[in-house]
């Protein structure tokens, strides 16, 4: 089956197949014959196409291509509605926002994420993220799943006096013994944070994370 949104990804500047296969780690044939529909969009792949586009998956197409056996996904109405978006306030113009605290919301638990009780969800504020993720679009935190290099995060540093610190969601590029190197898409820009300024990294959940395969 071709993947609508991927071939839509490799429309952005810089974007190709032959890179897409660079980062897959497969022949450049590999990609021709995913996108003509001969080849299945492997689960463990997917997180590595996200990450390269810089695009999240089209859930509903990307289920119609992973195998049958790997797609055991209860309805929607058998997903409990008993997950926690945690509320943000929106910061400076460095893109920032902060966890106030209250709950606003509860939506339904991805299967991915079924017995996590620490596990909760917040909407995305500003554009700093865009195209990956745009204002307003809702992202799942797994605090038990570790924050890997090319992942999308959400770092919380210290806050002064007992008050939360500033927030950033951006994609982890590395972590050194002192420093976590971040980056951002919209303007393109790279951060460095020192470790000691931060409280805590959760890791935003791929869409195949989510789907539990």
């Amino acid at each position: 089956m071709t993947l609508a949104w991927i071939r839509e990804g490799l429309k952005k500047p810089g974007k190709s197949q032959r890179g897409l296969a660079a980062a897959l780690g497969i022949d450049p044939s590999g990609v021709s014959r995913l996108l003509a529909g001969t080849r299945e969009l492997k689960a463990a792949e997917l997180p590595k196409v996200e990450g390269y586009l810089g695009v999240r998956a089209d859930l509903s197409e990307t289920a119609a291509a992973l195998p049958p056996a790997m797609l055991d996904i209860p309805s929607v109405a058998g997903m409990k509605r008993d997950l926690e978006v945690r509320g943000t306030a929106v910061g400076g113009d460095d893109a920032s926002f902060e966890f106030n605290g209250d709950v606003v919301d509860y939506v339904r638990r991805p299967p991915g994420l079924a017995g996590a009780r620490k596990a909760f969800a917040i909407y995305i504020t500003g554009s700093s993220m865009s195209p990956r993720f745009e204002e307003g679009e809702i992202v799942f935190v797994h605090p038990g799943r570790p924050a890997t290099p090319g992942c999308d995060v959400v770092v919380e540093l210290h806050g002064r006096d007992g008050e939360p610190g500033p927030c950033y969601v951006k994609r982890l590029v590395r972590r050194t013994p002192t420093k976590l190197a971040l980056a951002q898409f919209n303007p393109p820009k790279d951060l460095q944070v020192e470790l000691s300024r931060v409280r805590v990294v959760y890791r935003i959940l791929t869409p195949a994370e989510l789907l539990g395969v």
